[in-house]
């Protein structure tokens, strides 16, 4: 046997590493814009408005791939990905080039972040299954699963850490301006790296578009372990990413009284967290994975809840931190686990619905996170996702046999 084939160090394909690197670019470009968006939104609204109108920026941003989704996972099985890649990321440069302008010439109006936000989500219908359907095709299987930790760890530490703790300082000492033209310049850089990716291009299927898609939402039906992960999947856009997004913005002035950079840093320590999870099970894996990803739906909505009744900053960062290493658990696993059982011919497919599952749910968590916010107050909106997420993964641990069982 080659012993290539035995190594679990997907480091040792060279195609691998470029695309480790491009995710890396990428991910800590989206993750200033996590930051700088809802910052230039905020400080042109009245205070009573901030919550909605950020909710609905993010909204304008994730709704298209609801509607979109399957049609990028489609379209992954059939175009040459690193071409998807290429196009995807310069579209979102130039969209960021739109938000220097903006914020350059002090534009007080915040109509034109809607148009933009649903430009970038629009794109990011291709970006997302194109890039996470290219990973199998670059390492062996032996490599697969500490790949995508890998590949976990330096997206999501950068789009959740780096990106956004980068974001709070560059906004702090250099200015709103200044932040959005350097998510513009990494956002360029990913897409030339992506670009020199070669990976064989998808074998046609005689089929057109919607026959190939038809095909994948049977395949994904048949299968139960699959079927229940993506609906699991549904449950970090409504009640974590959605209600955090919304709220930091708002409870870094209100309630602890600290200065912008601190929006960035407290995203910072959710990646933070993400991190230190995922190079832990790179050295001390799970046995039980399925039983694992159910667990830290239950574990985060624990969190979670903790976190809204916290007033002190350090208390929240530190529980960020933890809230963020559990996620690892989740965001890890689920991925390998669908790459691994799904027929590769189907991989583009199925990953857009894991793309959807995220999509189609965190327009729902924004406004559900707008509304309650602005009914009531920051931390309730924090304390009913947290228990309502929790019960959540008690029932999946209690009833989803399929996933549970996943080795």
């Amino acid at each position: 046997m080659n012993p290539a084939s035995e190594s679990r160090n997907p480091f040792a394909s060279g195609r691998f590493t470029h695309w480790w690197l491009g995710s890396l670019v990428v991910g800590t470009g989206v993750g200033i814009q996590t930051v700088t968006v809802p910052l230039f939104i905020r400080d042109r609204v009245d205070s009573e408005d901030r919550a909605f109108a950020i909710a609905a920026a993010l909204v304008a941003q994730t709704l298209p791939g609801a509607l979109l989704a399957l049609v990028g996972g489609t379209v992954a099985d059939r175009v040459d990905r690193r071409k998807i890649l290429f196009r995807t990321y310069s579209i979102a440069a130039v969209v960021s080039i739109a938000y220097v302008f903006l914020s350059g010439f002090d534009v007080r109006a915040i109509w034109p972040v809607f148009p933009l936000a649903a430009v970038v989500g629009s794109a990011s219908v291709f970006t997302n299954p194109a890039r996470q359907s290219m990973l199998p095709l670059l390492v062996e299987r032996s490599q697969l699963q500490n790949g995508v930790i890998f590949g976990t760890m330096g997206f999501m530490a950068s789009l959740q850490f780096l990106g956004p703790s980068l974001a709070g300082l560059l906004v702090e000492f250099q200015g709103l301006t200044f932040g959005f033209a350097t998510e513009t310049v990494l956002l360029a850089i990913g897409a030339v790296v992506f670009s020199r990716i070669y990976v064989a291009p998808p074998t046609p299927t005689g089929r057109n578009v919607f026959q190939d898609l038809a095909e994948g939402v049977r395949y994904v039906i048949g299968e139960p372990a699959i079927r229940g992960l993506l609906l699991l999947a549904l449950v970090p856009g409504v009640f974590f990413i959605g209600p955090f997004s919304v709220t930091v913005p708002i409870l870094v002035p209100d309630l602890f009284a600290v200065g912008d950079k601190w929006v960035g840093l407290l995203w910072g320590c959710f990646g933070a967290g993400v991190f230190a999870g995922s190079v832990a099970l790179t050295i001390r894996p799970f046995p039980r994975r399925g039983l694992a990803t159910c667990v830290s739906i239950l574990s985060g909505g624990v969190v979670l809840v903790l976190y809204s009744q916290s007033e002190d900053l350090l208390v929240s960062a530190l529980l960020l931190v933890v809230w963020g290493f559990g996620a690892s658990v989740f965001m890890n696993y689920a991925v390998s686990l669908i790459q691994e059982n799904t027929d590769p011919r189907m991989m583009g497919r199925v990953m857009s619905m894991y793309t959807l599952a995220f999509f189609a749910s965190m327009p729902i968590g924004y406004a559900q996170a707008g509304f309650v916010t602005t009914a009531f107050d920051p931390q309730v909106t924090l304390l009913s996702s947290g228990i309502v997420s929790a019960i959540i993964g008690v029932v999946g641990i209690v009833f989803s046999r399929a996933v549970r069982s996943l080795e």
